[in-house]
């Protein structure tokens, strides 16, 4: 009977950890997970190339997620972009909430940094460094000269978020001005 229930028991935590990364998996990228430059939002996505069976936008596509153009790449972050003070990884350890983490930090990744692969895979939760542009081998996916050593970007448009007072008061004026033509009436 006791080696019943520590199955059961074994059985119920790893379903629960299964569960938890399916979960974060089909979340919004955590705002501290991308940065935003030149008006458009990049994350670092996945420690392989999007033809990779590991990388998967069915999901974030929805939130405005796609693989960036050869165009947008010419203009693509530095490695050292995505370090920002309360990015979702801290230097030399792991994003409590995702499980996030970089492999080979160099001189370069001096403080906490961006990494959001694990909101579009549910193989890998890191982000390659040294892979990074900017870093020793450099290019990201989608570049040239990046077929062996390639972390993938993904980007979205940047749009400012409508600012709820303004946008309360022209409900409200345009409430009043339908009250006072039916009153009129």
């Amino acid at each position: 009977m006791k080696i019943i229930s520590r199955l059961l028991g074994a059985t119920s935590i790893a379903l629960t950890a299964s569960v938890a990364s399916a979960a974060l998996y089909e979340a919004p990228v955590a705002a501290n997970a991308y940065i935003t430059m030149d008006g458009l939002d990049w994350a670092w996505a996945n420690p392989l190339p999007a033809n990779n069976s590991s990388f998967d936008l069915s999901y974030q596509s929805a939130f405005g997620w796609r693989l960036p153009t050869v165009a947008e790449l010419v203009n693509a972050p530095l490695a050292t972009d995505f370090i920002f003070a309360g990015a979702n990884v801290p230097l030399s350890g792991t994003d409590p909430v995702s499980g996030a983490y970089f492999t080979t930090a160099t001189a370069s990744l001096t403080g906490d940094a961006a990494c959001a692969s694990p909101y579009f895979s549910n193989t890998f939760y890191h982000c390659d460094w040294q892979d990074g542009l900017g870093e020793i081998y450099g290019p990201w996916a989608g570049m040239q000269d990046a077929e062996s050593f390639a972390e993938q970007l993904v980007v979205r448009s940047a749009t400012p978020p409508v600012p709820l007072p303004g946008a309360a008061g022209l409900l409200l004026a345009g409430l009043g001005g339908i009250a006072a033509l039916r009153r009129r009436k």
